[in-house]
């Protein structure tokens, strides 16, 4: 693709100081002061906002380290790493038993960020580990981005670490979860009003609760409820989309399962705020506490001094 066709400016969002990376198809806006949170990912031939606004308009979230994340303002796009569960750290060693905080240390404290070879780059540094962790966003088409990251260990001891991407995309009446076959059966970790936890369930159209209503839809908010799946594989095919049936408008995030071997699945229907939200969260530990994915042995172990990469693209579109 010819650089010609996007550019990534320093501007402002809500008088805060801001990135924007645009194609004639894509727009992201990001707020490095603010976690490196994204606030916007809007597709602009239909004008489609994917990820959830703030329902105070034109307030952004202002965070704190430590802050507990169910207690702020759930909008937009955050990085989790090491954990997502606050935590103590579980590894023996200099480190052991040190604090981590809820949703990880990384998505309540400004990064650095600079545009290097036309690549919006941002960086932060570990505070209770000693790591940086380093984001690079690029246009690959006018319509998908791709997300790079690299962690490098400024420890002289092996750490367990992991990430998970947690955007909270909105959903309506006619959005609809696709999961690959090889991977639909998906096991519920955190249930709800309509499924429980510790089972296993299968994302089908056909697949539908009490209500008629299928397991890969979103209720209303009316709902109050919400719940959370795993795949604690890997599969062939590291994919997960939503697709609006009425407009055919898409977005699909693709990654190696070499790289990001876990996926996970959020859905609020209500029950955490008043707004619908699907977060797709393919991930390198299983699953959201560091110390359990680590008495598990599923999580990421970087060597002393070492550094470790995974990526993964978002395609944005509309089907015909």
């Amino acid at each position: 693709m010819s650089h010609s066709l996007f550019r990534i400016t320093e501007t402002s969002f809500h008088e805060v100081r801001a990135f924007t990376m645009e194609s004639n198809k894509v727009k992201l806006v990001m707020l490095p002061d603010q976690g490196a949170s994204i606030v916007s990912l809007q597709y602009k031939p239909t004008a489609k906002e994917w990820l959830v606004q703030s329902p105070h308009q034109a307030v952004v979230r202002q965070t704190n380290y430590g802050d507990d994340f169910s207690e702020a303002v759930m909008h937009g796009y955050d990085e989790c790493f090491p954990t997502i569960n606050v935590c103590n750290y579980p590894v023996e060693g200099k480190y052991e038993g040190a604090l981590l905080p809820d949703h990880g240390e990384v998505w309540s404290i400004p990064w650095a960020a600079s545009v290097v070879n036309n690549k919006l780059v941002t960086t932060v540094a570990g505070q209770a580990l000693p790591y940086s962790l380093e984001r690079e966003i690029a246009f690959v088409t006018d319509s998908c981005l791709r997300f790079n990251y690299t962690v490098t260990s400024k420890a002289e001891e092996e750490l367990a670490l992991f990430w998970c991407a947690h955007p909270l995309f909105t959903a309506t009446d006619y959005t609809r979860i696709h999961i690959p076959k090889d991977a639909a059966d998906m096991l519920c970790v955190v249930g709800g009003k309509r499924y429980n936890a510790n089972q296993t369930y299968t994302f089908t159209n056909d697949n539908l609760d009490k209500r008629g209503i299928a397991i890969n839809q979103v209720a209303p908010v009316t709902t109050e409820d919400s719940r959370k799946f795993y795949i604690d594989q890997p599969y062939e095919d590291g994919q997960a989309a939503l697709v609006e049936e009425n407009t055919g408008e898409y977005l699909q995030m693709n990654w190696d399962s070499k790289q990001l071997p876990y996926f996970g699945l959020w859905i609020n229907e209500g029950h955490y705020n008043k707004q619908r939200m699907v977060a797709l969260e393919p991930c390198n530990g299983y699953y959201d506490n560091l110390a359990l994915a680590y008495e598990r042995e599923q999580t990421l172990l970087l060597p002393a001094g070492r550094a470790a990469t995974w990526s993964y693209t978002i395609e944005f579109g509309e089907q015909k």
